[in-house]
């Protein structure tokens, strides 16, 4: 069974993710900094880290440490996520940033989009980057639209206004099946495996 760090001083927090991740994942608890780093420099298999924020001293510094195991996915947690906060620290090599109780469902998904390369950032955070990225520099499009079809630039757009999959499908009056399949195109085309690096293609 895969191994997972749970980093987090709050018992709440800790059975809210022990639960969730029963029978998935190995759990192992760790809630010192220290601790965590001296974990990960003796032991070099890949690993996800669930780490709680509010539990770190210094974010900031606690990430720029982070930076140098690079078998370590860190997916962040607050218990209120707030978008300019968490736009600054995306920079830093993060995987995911999440609300700290989300659901078991969406925990799982989250984590198995991580473990397929992917990232996996809270849907307002997700919005805010393609609105910042994209909409703010539609000017200086980027080498790849030149290749999109007319369809797959108006759903690039559509991505670009945040709009999801099943909301691109009833304004385009297509199945979801097909958006996907152009989102797939998409990404193929533009070099990347979801909607956060698409934008970032716009910076």
């Amino acid at each position: 069974m895969q191994r997972i760090i749970l980093f987090t001083n709050v018992n709440s927090l800790q059975k809210h993710w022990e639960d969730a991740l029963f029978g998935s994942y190995n759990r192992i608890h760790i809630s010192h900094e220290m601790k965590l780093l001296k974990y990960l420099s003796q032991n070099s298999s890949s690993i996800n880290i669930l780490l709680d924020e509010l539990s770190v001293t210094n974010i900031q510094k606690l990430l720029d440490e982070l930076k140098v195991y690079s078998h370590a996915s860190v997916l962040l947690f607050h218990s209120s996520p707030e978008v300019h906060h968490a736009s600054t620290l995306i920079q830093v090599n993060i995987k995911g940033y999440e609300h700290s109780y989300l659901n078991k469902i969406n925990l799982l998904q989250m984590l198995e989009s991580v473990e397929s390369g992917k990232n996996w950032l809270f849907a307002e955070l997700t919005n805010y980057i393609i609105n910042k990225y994209i909409q703010s520099s539609s000017q200086n499009e980027p080498e790849f639209v030149k290749k999109l079809t007319l369809k797959e630039k108006e759903i690039a757009l559509m991505l670009a206004d945040g709009l999801s999959n099943k909301e691109i499908a009833e304004v385009k009056k297509n199945a979801l099946s097909t958006v996907k399949g152009h989102i797939k195109h998409i990404f193929e085309k533009a070099g990347v495996s979801d909607r956060v690096s698409l934008a970032l293609m716009f910076k």
